[in-house]
């Protein structure tokens, strides 16, 4: 192990998740062992640790970091129906994702891919855009619950084909989007209008 740099704990954490991003993008995360990262990193395990309670944790860490390149989902624009507001976000995930490859194998693929710690960080943007959504159409009651819960099953479905896009390259990331919408306009689009609805923008 190398000689252990004196930092503060946020530069500490950020070189720690600097090792990680590599180690994503080297395609290593699943063979690596938190103890085997922890020697690349030239820290102890116990300090690892201190910082990330788990390898899922420490992926999300991670994935988080990553995802804030996209920023905030934006409002609505007033003159753009809400699908092709849905499809210019959708756009810019798929190009994100594109740059990440490895990130959306061990979110999806892996063995942290199912802890609730991994999931929550992955669908945050996509709940963040559904909350934008609804608003700007107006669905509020039990519209709404119905139309999160359709929502819910999209990001799910959107997992799916983004895989088969970017990881098993089966289908194009144009026949992506065009599945993406088609599944939304037969789910959520049941319960909150998509097409030619005027934005409300505060």
């Amino acid at each position: 192990m190398p000689p252990r740099r004196r930092m503060t704990p946020a530069q500490r954490r950020v070189q720690l998740l600097d090792v990680g991003q590599k180690i994503f993008d080297d395609g290593e995360f699943e063979e690596l062992s938190m103890d085997e990262i922890a020697a690349r990193s030239g820290v102890t395990r116990a300090l690892l640790y201190h910082y990330f309670t788990s390898k899922a944790d420490y992926f999300a860490a991670i994935w988080q970091r990553a995802h804030e390149t996209l920023g905030a989902v934006p409002a609505p624009a007033p003159n753009d129906s809400l699908r092709d507001w849905v499809a210019d976000q959708l756009v810019a995930y798929l190009d994100f994702y594109r740059a990440h490859p490895h990130l959306v194998i061990i979110a999806n693929r892996s063995s942290v891919a199912a802890k609730p710690v991994v999931r929550d960080v992955v669908s945050v943007h996509f709940r963040a855009m559904a909350a934008a959504l609804f608003d700007a159409a107006g669905c509020h009651g039990h519209e709404r619950l119905l139309a999160t819960a359709a929502f819910e099953g999209w990001i799910a479905f959107m997992r799916e084909t983004t895989v088969a896009t970017l990881v098993e390259q089966t289908i194009t990331a144009a026949e992506n989007l065009e599945l993406a919408l088609a599944v939304l306009d037969a789910t959520v689009g049941v319960h909150a209008r998509l097409d030619d609805v005027p934005l409300a923008v505060s």
